[in-house]
């Protein structure tokens, strides 16, 4: 139990990470990843925070997700859930710096992508859940038979069209963001000595399983 306990604790951590860096890549004015450019459109269009955007698109992924049968795991649910209060609330403390020079602006982005990669190493490195876009595009390039780098582009180009006309933020860090996140995250994992390849993700239904043995062989424990 204390094993599930520290992975739980290293996945919370993971999403303070991501939610921190998504705020700083935004404090440098450089342009969001496209995701990010889809909820700040809607946060320009009908009043949502940043957060709130987040977490609407990510439980309307999911809901897609389930559609096609992509399983659900508890840090896929904690991922869309918490990724977005953490933005909403680390926007609210005011703690992250604006970048207002050139030189600022770059060593903000830097600091922000960093950030996020390490974070998502972490979260999906306990093998709790896919994050909601992870899976999304697991199940299309399941049903297309293309490339995870073709799909991925492809949803990341409709969020990020989406997100521009709504008003969201492009700029050269949109590109760089797509362009390297995958990258210092695959960067992480090799620091970290883990294989992504090898991580399987657990869904909801196997975490009750899990939970109800547990419960089971202490509950036999108690009666003797």
């Amino acid at each position: 139990m204390k094993k599930e306990i520290l992975k739980y604790v290293k996945l919370m951590s993971g999403l303070i990470l991501c939610s921190f860096g998504i705020v700083s890549i935004l404090n440098s004015n450089l342009g969001l990843s496209p995701w990010d450019v889809l909820n700040q459109g809607l946060n320009k269009q009908i009043g949502i925070t940043l957060g709130q955007a987040n977490i609407a698109v990510g439980f309307i992924v999911i809901f897609i997700g389930l559609y096609f049968k992509q399983p659900l795991g508890s840090g896929t649910i904690l991922n869309v859930t918490f990724v977005g209060l953490f933005v909403d609330l680390f926007i609210y403390l005011d703690i992250i710096p604006v970048g207002n020079t050139y030189f600022q602006q770059a060593l903000l982005f830097a600091e922000g992508i960093t950030v996020f990669s390490l974070g998502s190493y972490m979260y999906i490195s306990t093998g709790c859940g896919c994050g909601p876009r992870d899976g999304l595009m697991v199940v299309f390039t399941k049903m297309t038979g293309f490339p995870l780098g073709t799909v991925r582009l492809c949803l990341e180009a409709m969020a990020l069209t989406l997100g521009y006309f709504l008003g969201g933020k492009v700029g050269i860090g949109t590109a760089a963001f797509s362009l390297t996140a995958g990258y210092i995250i695959q960067f992480f994992f090799k620091i970290f000595k883990d294989d992504v390849k090898k991580i399987e993700h657990r869904s909801i239904v196997s975490e009750v399983k899990l939970l109800k043995a547990y419960l089971f062989k202490n509950s036999i424990k108690a009666t003797k």
